[in-house]
């Protein structure tokens, strides 16, 4: 729930934000916020994420 939640939270909102949009660029915004995501939480979990960033 820690990740599912803040994940589908900036889903929604990019889908909110990018309705007008056509659908190619739609896709492509969410498979970048993806990849961010995933590489943070990669980063994050494997020890390099600086200390400063973490609660």
């Amino acid at each position: 729930m820690e990740i599912a939640i803040p994940l589908i939270m900036g889903l929604t909102l990019i889908w909110l934000i990018g309705r007008g949009t056509p659908w190619n660029a739609k896709l492509m915004t969410l498979v970048v916020t993806l990849a961010v995501i995933v590489l943070i939480l990669l980063l994050e979990r494997s020890g390099f994420w600086p200390d400063a960033f973490r609660r």
